[in-house]
């Protein structure tokens, strides 16, 4: 036999033997995934592994939260407490990475709601998550929303700055370690130019920004601080102040002693919170110079510096202003909120006190 006619031979019958090598694999391969599938079995390891280049992308699925009517911090602490308490579950449940917040059947709002409002947005943007919103149908809602410096802080669906009118209110955020003392500084002494004509520093107001700042900082060493501070200009004689921090509270850094825990067993959180003004207890960190901010902000708003002071933090509501509105809440707050106003007459009666 030709040489040259045998090696054709041999190579035919090699490619044969593949070709029927392959079709008994691909035969047997059938066969088990129909046993599979009669007797319900699991596939191995193996088996599931997908193939390459086989991953499907799959959009993040919306949780879309809808805000009640009343969205007012001060009228409806209940309410606008529960959404902060909502955004806390979301967080922690790390599920929804697409939060869709919607404003769309909101008739009232203040100051206060719009500040823990984007501090709750700031710290979903902190925890990787993708929030936006709707604004409210109302003329009026809308238009303290635009006023209050909040657009500032927002972008559109397509990364860009949102366009708002010139006003003067401003709302200062930062989440980390310390204030931005030149950019209050200035924004006090643009309030009290507004409230009476010449512009000049207002030092009450801006020592108690620094107790709160401090207050927050040193009391939560964690990660991912978040305060702000907010000036809204709610007419010509009235200037209003917010400061927000979702850290744990006032309530939950105080460190008491034995005797103080057995008698404060009769006593209210409304009376330890009034307490903790009139530094009845120390620190929950031990140190000399902590928790002495209270009782400052609680002197500027005797001597009547400031007006309408309201505290809100864990479950109470303390107003400085009218005790019978002091109020224990049924929702949780893990932080520290502040409200304040300011006039001409409490400037006057800075301008005149004794300096004795």
């Amino acid at each position: 036999m030709n040489k040259s006619k045998y090696s054709i031979s041999r190579i035919r019958i090699t490619l044969r033997q593949k070709k029927i090598e392959r079709l008994r694999r691909k035969s047997a391969d059938k066969k088990r995934q129909r046993n599979i599938r009669n007797n319900n079995r699991k596939k191995s390891f193996y088996e599931e592994k997908p193939k390459q280049n086989s991953y499907k992308y799959t959009p993040p699925k919306e949780l879309t939260i809808k805000l009640e009517s009343n969205f007012s911090l001060i009228e409806d602490s209940v309410n606008v407490l529960g959404f902060v308490n909502t955004i806390n579950k979301v967080i922690k449940r790390g599920r929804n990475k697409l939060i869709k917040i919607d404003l769309s059947d909101v008739v009232k709002i203040d100051i206060g709601a719009i500040g823990l409002l984007l501090s709750k947005m700031n710290e979903l943007s902190q925890r990787h998550f993708y929030a936006f919103g709707t604004m409210p149908k109302d003329a009026t809602c809308k238009t303290i929303i635009s006023e209050s410096g909040f657009l500032e802080h927002m972008r559109d669906l397509k990364g860009n700055k949102i366009e708002t009118k010139e006003h003067k209110s401003m709302m200062v955020n930062r989440g980390f370690d310390k204030t931005s003392n030149s950019m209050v500084g200035a924004e006090i002494r643009n309030v009290v130019k507004h409230l009476t004509g010449e512009e000049n520093t207002y030092r009450p107001i801006f020592s108690m920004v620094q107790e709160m700042c401090a207050n927050s900082i040193e009391h939560a060493n964690e990660k991912n601080k978040n305060w702000l501070f907010s000036v809204y200009y709610k007419d010509t004689e009235t200037v209003c102040f917010t400061m927000t921090d979702i850290g744990h509270g006032i309530l939950e850094t105080l460190r008491k002693k034995a005797t103080q825990i057995v008698s404060d067993f009769l006593k209210s959180d409304i009376d330890i919170l009034d307490r903790a003004f009139d530094k009845k207890y120390a620190s929950v960190t031990n140190d000399i110079n902590r928790n002495k901010g209270l009782p400052k902000i609680k002197k500027i708003v005797i001597n009547n510096y400031v007006n309408n002071l309201i505290v809100i933090t864990n479950n109470v509501l303390l107003n400085f202003s009218d005790e019978s509105n002091s109020k224990i809440l049924n929702k949780k707050f893990n932080g520290t909120f502040y409200y304040w106003e300011l006039n001409k007459k409490c400037i006057d009666i800075w301008k005149n006190r004794s300096l004795l």
